[in-house]
């Protein structure tokens, strides 16, 4: 039943605020906003070449292909590149001259990176062209591709470097699809294109990635995916694209099934690459190619633009409203843009065109703001952001802008509530006291975010801090009105102890303490400077860079993305003595720890910086990505093979040289327990995420089982190179690359053997951190 419809007079929700008195006005209608239009899908140039009677068979073989592609570490590579553009373009758009400009540059840094993929790929083709594929052994293939890879780099192309590793993996996976088709004889793909072809087809591909990637970071990527990938997609019962939109969303408005942009980005890609497999001639293989260069090259609009011209809009009305005006007209204006800005995943169960619960929602928090509309509120809410704010960071504001500053606040505190009110299951939006229970819980903590504690009922259980230390702020000042980030107005000055930086899981898979060693910190406790951060809707964790409280090494990339990590409440207790700072970080889809914590509406992040040590110096630093461990199943390869590449920075590195080089004798014990601390984290949930994944074992507790028997298995490996391969092992630490990587490879990887014993591993070190694992 519409519990909405029927309902009678809507109780008084209890307003979160103190000091001011209610003023009861009647509420003004207003008309409703038309909703947006759903796009338009184009035929597929393929027509019936994608069925045949064979047609099982061949999507058996085609979606472990699919499998094959995925790869973490090159999605990891696209989402720092979608930061890196989103960070050029803010601060392009804050410049004189942005405008074609801004876009000009994006367009020439992704060329460069285009043009280097471009030489990758005609190097690879002209290796393979020759070459008998189908009897070439697997591990000699890995060989040969490996023998390709990037030298690894400084930290300034670390990024470049990346993604082309990834790429020479996606090409190992082609190329195995290729053999594994063409051994089957599979009919549905039986007029497969010559490798060679394949290959320059998949650099035709890069170029309309690097443009969505672009189009990603100005916050216009389009909702929904083409047709030949929404269609592959389909054929293979892969979830992407559209499809996600039918995932539940969490009360909070962040679903833990909700796919990052570079997800999106990388899985259309990867349904691209298998279109190229399925294409029965280069007609059709060339119409993917089209299909993507037109899909990148697509106008699309620019929510987030009309979002910031909206904030700015509502802020100002709700601070010039006559005292005792009622604010519903302005905010029922305001809902559609919010909503226009949010994937339609955040948005309930079909929430647009049901415009009585927008309505109402619109009514609930217009009941609750009421008492803060006009100059009056407005002058005595600025005056404390501004001091209690504004001014710990070095802020200034005149007085003349002050009320702008209330408007902001107030506009944040109804976008946030709407945010999470319109994420609500349809169940609960229908459900008249279930939803005003919710906006009365959404509103309180929203304005214990935006606005001073001393404004707030002294008994509120939703404040963040018993103290009045801060505000969180719209970020950065000098993009106005382009906010992408909140910022909390107390910079923490921490004493960190070497017990507590070990408890604190960091994203790169290790630990804080890890992190900080590799920083330069020497002693402990060391003093550390830590800057909280919440994201807006179209933010990127590239944005941070743009703190304008922050000087002194914000430009140094790879730099900033080490020291960002997201804002638990156990992080902000055992950092801050502030769990109420803290957010829970929704469960990667992938499983375990991620080097790429996605940056969502709502997220907080912290950036802790040591003292006393250079901004943007990595001590013993290994260039190269940030995942310390990397795990990949090659299910391609006959037998398949996991491989796991451990990587450690040049510090752990020499550490451990110096262990095996003593004057009174190898430490070896000592050597083993310094490798083992870098997967001692991070290694069992990634083992058992791809085991799941790739559907090795049937369920996460069979997969972890099994997980942890292969980390046992890695530490045998690893013990039996330190008594066996000291010299290999001591010429890579000593080779001038930063770091080393230490690759075991699991030969005969299956579901069967997954349920015994596992093999030994064969172990290999090389220089340097390599992308490819």
């Amino acid at each position: 039943m519409d519990v909405l419809a029927t309902s009678p007079t809507a109780p008084e929700l209890q307003s979160p605020f103190a000091g001011f008195a209610g003023l009861a006005v009647d509420p003004v209608d207003q008309g409703e906003r038309p909703q947006p239009t759903t796009g338009v899908v184009l035929d597929s140039p393929f027509g019936s070449g994608l069925h045949t009677e064979e047609a099982d068979a061949g999507e058996d073989v085609l979606a472990e292909l699919l499998g094959e592609l995925a790869d973490d570490e090159f999605e990891d590579a696209v989402a720092q590149l979608v930061d890196d553009a989103a960070a050029a373009h803010l601060q392009s758009e804050t410049a004189w001259s942005a405008g074609e400009g801004s876009q000009a540059g994006l367009q020439s840094w992704a060329e460069s990176l285009a043009e280097q993929s471009d030489r990758l790929l005609d190097g690879i083709t002209a290796r393979l062209e020759h070459e008998d594929l189908t009897a070439m052994p697997a591990r000699d293939l890995d060989a040969l591709l490996e023998s390709m890879a990037p030298e690894p780099v400084g930290s300034r192309e670390v990024v470049f470097e990346q993604f082309l590793g990834g790429l020479l993996k996606k090409v190992g996976g082609l190329v195995k699809g290729v053999v594994k088709i063409a051994k089957k004889g599979i009919s549905v793909v039986s007029k497969i294109l010559p490798i060679g072809i394949l290959l320059k087809k998949l650099g035709g591909l890069v170029r309309p990635l690097l443009a969505r990637v672009i189009k990603s970071a100005m916050n216009r990527l389009p909702a929904a995916v083409r047709p030949i990938a929404e269609q592959i997609a389909k054929k293979l019962g892969v979830a992407g694209g559209a499809g996600a939109a039918n995932a539940p969303a969490g009360a909070t408005g962040t679903s833990d099934a909700e796919p990052s942009a570079a997800s999106q980005l990388v899985g259309e890609f990867d349904r691209n690459v298998v279109g190229l497999l399925l294409a029965p001639d280069e007609i059709a293989a060339d119409g993917v190619l089209a299909e993507a260069a037109a899909d990148a090259a697509a106008e699309t609009p620019d929510p987030i633009g009309e979002l910031d011209a909206a904030r700015s809009e509502l802020g100002r009305r709700l601070t010039e409203l006559p005292a005792g005006s009622y604010p519903k007209p302005e905010i029922q204006q305001f809902l559609p843009v919010v909503m226009a800005a949010l994937p339609l995943i955040k948005l309930g169960l079909k929430i647009i065109g049901r415009q009585r619960v927008v309505d109402f929602i619109a009514e609930r928090i217009a009941d609750l703001l009421r008492t803060m509309v006009g100059p009056g509120p407005a002058k005595q809410i600025a005056r404390p952001i501004v001091d209690v704010g504004m001014k710990l960071i070095g802020l200034e504001v005149p007085p003349e802008a002050e009320t702008d500053v209330a408007g902001e606040a107030l506009a944040a505190t109804v976008e946030t509530t709407a945010r999470r009110a319109l994420a609500l299951p349809a169940a609960v939006q229908d459900d008249r006291l279930l939803l005003d229970a919710a906006v009365q819980q959404f509103f309180a903590e929203a304005a214990a975010v935006h606005l001073p504690g001393r404004l707030l009922r002294a008994d509120l259980p939703e404040r963040e801090s018993e103290h009045e230390s801060g505000v969180w702020v719209l970020m950065p000042r000098g993009a106005a009105p382009r906010y992408r980030f909140l910022k909390y107005t107390r910079p923490f000055e921490i004493q960190v102890s070497r017990q507590v930086a070990r408890a604190v899981p960091w994203p790169d898979g290790g630990t804080l303490e890890a992190h900080l060693l590799d920083r330069g910190v020497q002693h402990w406790p060391t003093t550390a400077e830590a800057h909280l951060y919440e994201m807006l809707p179209g933010g990127h964790l590239g944005h941070l860079r743009h703190d304008d409280t922050v000087g002194g090494g914000a430009g140094e990339a790879e730099t900033f993305a080490g020291e960002v990590a997201p804002l638990t409440p156990e992080i902000a207790g055992l950092l801050l003595g502030e769990p109420g700072l803290g957010r829970s970080t929704p469960v990667s889809g992938r499983g375990g720890p991620t080097a790429r914590p996605g940056a969502a509406p709502g997220r907080r992040f912290v950036r802790l910086r040591p003292k006393g040590h250079a901004a943007g110096r990595m001590a013993g630093r290994a260039a190269g990505p940030r995942a310390r461990v990397g795990v990949h199943v090659d299910s391609a390869a006959t037998p398949p093979r996991l491989r796991i590449a451990l990587r450690l920075s040049e510090r752990q590195a020499q550490e451990m040289l110096d262990l095996l080089t003593r004057a009174e004798g190898p430490d070896l014990p000592g050597a083993l327990r310094k490798v083992q601390q870098v997967h001692q984290r991070s290694l069992v949930p990634r083992l058992t995420d791809q085991l799941v994944t790739r559907s090795l074992l049937p369920d996460a507790a069979a997969a972890k089982a099994a997980a942890e028997q292969l980390a046992t298995a890695v530490d045998t490996g690893l013990s039996a190179m330190l008594q066996g391969q000291t010299a290999q092992l001591t010429e890579a630490v000593r080779d001038p690359a930063q770091g080393v990587t230490i690759n075991l490879v699991f030969e005969g990887v299956t579901r069967e053997s997954l349920r015994g014993t596992p093999p030994e591993p064969t172990v290999t070190v090389t220089p340097g951190w390599r992308s490819g694992g």
